[in-house]
């Protein structure tokens, strides 16, 4: 059977319509988003409808992120705080060579600054000083790595480092998108990307990353409206607080007064002597006829709006605001146990996906230089935010609780309870179960002693 091709037509009149309704500003906003022609919601006359996100170009301007790091404690606290606490405990090597050479090299040190300097320039790196036999514009020769390779490693901000030579351009590889070479401001000498670890900051799409001369942005970009609006009313608010209390004194006849420059004198001489006898005796001095009243500047609502927007900004980096303020607003939990159960949750994720892979290539080259094996460099993540000795002793002391009422209900035995116990006392391995205190002997007013 033959195919049957459908053809529609479309009259002169309906084409006619078609193009009036797509040339209709309003009903061209149909096509998509919630619009209300009554009300004029995404329609023309909505003036929401003509927001448009424009590029800053602040990245580019090194000098302003700088200065911002420097004058601003808000944006340290947004490039500092992360970091910190992801290096805080560190690592916990099974082998005492690996921690002594990640000790000697400082490694926690070098990860915290170069996420540092990411966080605000939006991209750094950790040079790598590597003695392979190569020179520094040619890939690691890791098969030619030995004892004493590893001279030294430190850390180098974007702003003192350009890209140069090809961009990967592979689909498959690990460092698509990436160039292939760098070199240091001032010099002549390229270096191989595998001489350099890079950390990126808000990290972009690879056309983005390619407008942005290869590199990522920094976190404080879209946080800058927020921060300066802070800053804004915290000023305002400062300003406020100056001309909280105002005098107020109505002069009779004054506007007459001061239409000569006499009048003018006298009257502005009065008022300063009248300010300095009440400044200094705290009474005030008018004539019969003159009334004295004070103005109060309302400043209720003001301090909410400082706490909203240090909030934003907070929840913007996703760190609890107990942790970036050292302190709790008002109407929140004073504690923030939930909201630092998660900010755990995602350090623990920054530890996976930037710490791990590139601390793989920096334990590599530290066995290689100290003649170990790369499984001596085995680890585990320390708890980030360590309990105090006094919340060990109230968990301590609740654990304990609980296993009692297991075994005086018979849920638990005692033998098994007792190992349960020392799972986190640190009770002796060799203690032993003793006798139940309330068993009673032949003398029903004696009871066997307990070990």
């Amino acid at each position: 059977m033959n195919d049957i091709k459908r053809v529609s037509v479309i009259t002169d009149a309906q084409r006619a319509d078609i193009v009036m309704f797509n040339k209709n500003p309003i009903t061209k906003s149909l096509y998509d988003g919630l619009s209300n022609l009554a009300t004029g919601l995404g329609g023309a006359k909505d003036k929401a409808s003509h927001n448009k996100w424009s590029h800053s170009g602040r990245n580019f301007d090194h000098v302003e992120l700088s200065v911002r790091y420097r004058e601003d404690w808000l944006s340290q606290k947004v490039c500092q705080i992360v970091p910190q606490d992801m290096t805080r405990e560190w690592r916990n090597f099974e082998s005492e060579e690996a921690k002594e050479a990640d000790e000697v090299f400082e490694v926690a040190k070098l990860f915290r600054e170069a996420y540092k300097w990411a966080r605000l320039y939006g991209t750094s790196f950790i040079v790598l000083d590597i003695d392979d036999g190569r020179t520094t514009d040619k890939p690691v020769n890791w098969k030619n790595l030995k004892a004493g390779c590893l001279r030294s490693m430190h850390v180098v901000d974007r702003t003192r480092i350009v890209t140069l030579g090809e961009i990967d351009q592979k689909p498959m590889s690990v460092t698509f998108g990436m160039p292939d070479h760098y070199q240091f401001v001032n010099t002549t000498s390229p270096i191989h990307k595998d001489r350099l670890i890079r950390f990126e900051g808000t990290e972009l799409p690879i056309y983005e990353r390619q407008r942005n001369l290869w590199y990522s942005d920094s976190v404080l970009i879209p946080l800058t409206q927020q921060i300066d609006n802070f800053h804004t009313t915290s000023f305002a608010a400062a300003q406020m607080v100056q001309e909280a209390n105002t005098d107020v004194v109505k002069v009779p006849g004054l506007a007459n007064i001061l239409q000569s420059d006499e009048g003018t004198s006298a009257m502005i001489q009065r008022f300063t002597d009248w300010k300095s006898i009440k400044s200094v005796f705290g009474v005030s001095l008018l004539d019969a006829e003159e009334e004295f009243d004070q103005k109060k500047i309302q400043l209720s609502g003001v301090k909410d709006l400082i706490w909203e927007y240090l909030k934003m900004v907070a929840a913007s980096v996703s760190i609890p605001a107990t942790r970036f303020l050292s302190a709790s607003p008002d109407g929140m939990n004073a504690t923030g146990e939930s909201d630092l159960v998660n900010y755990i949750e995602t350090l623990q994720g920054l530890h996976k996906d930037v710490f791990v892979p590139r601390l793989g290539v920096v334990d590599r080259l530290m066995a290689a230089h100290y003649g170990l094996k790369e499984e001596d460099f085995k680890y585990t993540w320390n708890c980030i935010f360590p309990e105090s000795a006094a919340q060990k002793a109230v968990r301590l002391k609740d654990n304990d609780e609980r296993i009692c009422r297991l075994v005086e209900t018979g849920i638990l035995s005692r033998e098994s309870g007792l190992k349960e116990v020392k799972s986190y006392s640190g009770i002796n391995k060799d203690a032993t179960v003793g006798d139940d205190p309330n068993k009673q002997t032949g003398d029903s007013n004696v009871k066997t002693k307990t070990t």
